[in-house]
């Protein structure tokens, strides 16, 4: 009877004649030293992202050589708040051909956009990693260690975190004596932001009341203009930096009622892009809705 253990750490139990002794345990000890490189979990070096949130992920938290492309969207002067690092990268627009050409060994994407190439790709054998929609500033915590360590840059990921809470403590001290305000949002297609939702949560953070998750409203539904002129905020958050101004689901926006109502009532213009991905440019979003209080 013979044990014999090899690199990986395994432990066999054989009852073999000598000569099969000595020859079977030689086969497994070089066995397992070849065997062991190839169990061992590498850090990704050709990152693909196909979404504008893993964009800003990944061009945040992984080194310059592990990218191999990022979406189309990381070059949206509104959408993306990491455009001036995208630099000579290169440019993909999510499509499952121009992916595969890149050789990826990890796509990121997110559950919300993109996911039928992501289903795609994960279907013929890549690595797919899908980042949740963050709900609150701690999903975000939550959602930074994840990429980290699906990335390998664990310590940059709590770098960031760190930081975030510094800020966001920094700008709660900054300005509590300042009393706190309702608030609405109002969106292309007549869409508000209710309960449950990141938005919720920063304005929150920020010092205000959103009263369409005081209606009970959850999520992003629709809210008639009569609705919200009756509800009578102190501010108003009117949705208007988008990439296709003239479609038809702007029309709400820029309804001439809603000009009237917004010249006897403050107006918040955060831009998209600090508030449209989880990230730690939410804190910029805080500070700048504190700062109208």
């Amino acid at each position: 009877m013979l044990y014999c253990s090899g690199a990986i750490g395994r432990i066999v139990r054989v009852e073999i004649n000598n000569d099969q002794m000595k020859r079977f345990c030689l086969f497994f000890t070089l066995l397992a030293l070849f065997s062991a490189p190839l169990l061992a979990v590498d850090k990704p070096r050709r990152i693909v992202s196909i979404g504008l949130c893993t964009d800003q992920l990944l061009l945040l938290l992984a080194e310059r050589e592990q990218i191999a492309s990022v979406s189309v969207w990381a070059l949206d002067e509104n959408m993306s708040y990491m455009i001036d690092a995208v630099g000579d990268l290169p440019i993909n627009n999510s499509s499952v051909e121009e992916i595969i050409s890149y050789q990826p060994d990890l796509v990121v994407a997110s559950e919300f956009a993109a996911w039928d190439t992501a289903k795609f790709l994960r279907q013929l054998g890549y690595r797919v990693k899908q980042i949740p929609l963050a709900r609150s500033i701690s999903d975000i915590y939550s959602l930074l260690r994840q990429f980290g360590e699906w990335t390998g840059n664990q310590q940059r990921a709590e770098n960031v975190i760190g930081q975030m809470q510094s800020e966001l403590a920094a700008i709660r001290q900054r300005y509590a004596e300042r009393p706190q305000k309702t608030v609405i949002v109002y969106s292309p297609n007549g869409f508000t932001i209710g309960a449950n939702t990141l938005e919720n949560d920063l304005f929150t953070h920020a010092g205000y009341v959103n009263l369409a998750a005081n209606m009970g409203i959850e999520g992003f539904k629709p809210i008639a203009l009569e609705t919200l002129i009756a509800a009578d905020p102190d501010v108003l958050q009117i949705d208007r930096n988008l990439s296709r101004p003239d479609s038809l689901a702007t029309t709400y926006v820029g309804h001439p009622v809603l000009d009237k109502v917004i010249e006897h009532r403050e107006y918040l213009d955060i831009p998209t892009r600090l508030r449209i991905c989880a990230g730690p440019m939410i804190t910029e979003a805080v500070e700048q809705m504190a700062q109208r209080r």
